[in-house]
């Protein structure tokens, strides 16, 4: 039987009201929309927003009145709010954009046990990335290790639109990148980001699925297997590991492809349950139904530990972002 990391019990459990749920869907729309206009990245460097049209003072008036944004005269800035939402807008567009298609096919498929998953790639490889960035002390405590390290390649498994390589390689200057995702559409976009940033010479980005078969992928003939050191994954080894027999398959896998890796940075959301929301991390509950519905399982800290330890793999740190996610590198001899 699974264990679930336990929950602090409530005393008392809230529930949610109409009112939440519709002025929440709301509030998540303009979140995207000031997301999609810069709002957020001018806001969290201390600048203020100025709407110029109606459309902009419209949304930017609905934010105040959210209690995310403050008005002084003609500008608004951030309330404390504000600012935790600006921090943490991945999450947002992650269920408002990317996921939304998922759950719009809920209501006529009650006769299946499951639906496959169906998202817009886009928003889901931005709010990826938005999510794994919204901490630049964990991103700056990955660049610093392989930094530190003798130069050599760091592959991102299931990379999304390279925004991680791209900050990674700020940082460790002499380390070469290698970004992969199933979506080719994706890729396309983001090999073009990277020449127009002028890091053609150090990173590079090849569409393909990165789950382990018997048969080797098409992608990897191109690629230096002896050569590629660290392996990085973000929120999908536990994708993967459903799909598939499990973390340890999907890891074992991974060392196959790359004889020499030492080191491996897994990002990922641990399993957490309670029997109602308000007594779960906020986005929690959201991150549970959507993988329950399309069929995927989620894993517990405990699971992805012994299937580290099985392996040889010891951790030399794990860093906290939400409560369920956890970014952890581990090394081995």
């Amino acid at each position: 039987m699974t264990a679930v990391t336990p929950l602090e019990p409530h005393s008392t459990a809230a529930e949610l009201t109409i009112r939440d749920v519709i002025e929440g869907h709301t509030a998540g729309q303009l979140i995207v929309t000031a997301d999609d206009w810069g709002w957020w990245t001018v806001a969290l460097a201390g600048d203020t927003i100025t709407p110029t049209t109606g459309v902009e003072a419209t949304v930017a008036d609905a934010l105040e009145r959210a209690g995310f944004l403050i008005r002084q005269g003609s500008h608004y800035h951030l309330t404390h709010s504000g600012h935790d939402i600006a921090k943490n807008r991945g999450f947002v567009r992650g269920v408002v954009r990317g996921w939304e298609p998922t759950f719009r096919q809920l209501s006529g498929n009650a006769h299946r046990n499951s639906v496959p998953a169906l998202t817009d790639p886009g928003a889901v490889a931005r709010s990826c990335t938005d999510i794994a960035r919204r901490r630049p002390e964990i991103f700056a405590s990955i660049g610093q290790t392989i930094a530190a390290d003798t130069p050599g390649t760091t592959i991102d498994l299931g990379c999304a639109d390279s925004g991680r390589v791209q900050a990674l390689a700020g940082i460790a200057t002499k380390e070469q990148f290698i970004g992969v995702d199933i979506e080719d559409g994706v890729i396309a976009d983001a090999t073009a980001e990277v020449a127009r940033l002028g890091l053609s010479d150090r990173i590079t980005l090849l569409p393909g699925s990165v789950q382990p078969e018997p048969e080797l992928p098409a992608w990897l003939a191109e690629v230096d297997r002896d050569a590629v050191t660290t392996a990085m994954t973000f929120f999908l080894l536990h994708q993967l590991a459903s799909d598939g027999d499990g973390i340890t398959s999907v890891l074992r896998g991974w060392m196959r492809w790359f004889p020499n890796v030492r080191r491996l940075v897994v990002g990922d959301g641990y399993l957490l349950a309670a029997p109602r929301w308000t007594a779960q991390p906020w986005f929690s509950p959201t991150y549970e139904i959507y993988h329950a519905v399309t069929g995927v399982r989620l894993w517990t800290q405990q699971e992805y530990e012994q299937a580290y330890a099985d392996l040889g793999w010891s951790v030399v740190r794990s860093m906290e972002d939400h409560k369920m996610l956890v970014t952890t590198i581990l090394e081995r001899g």
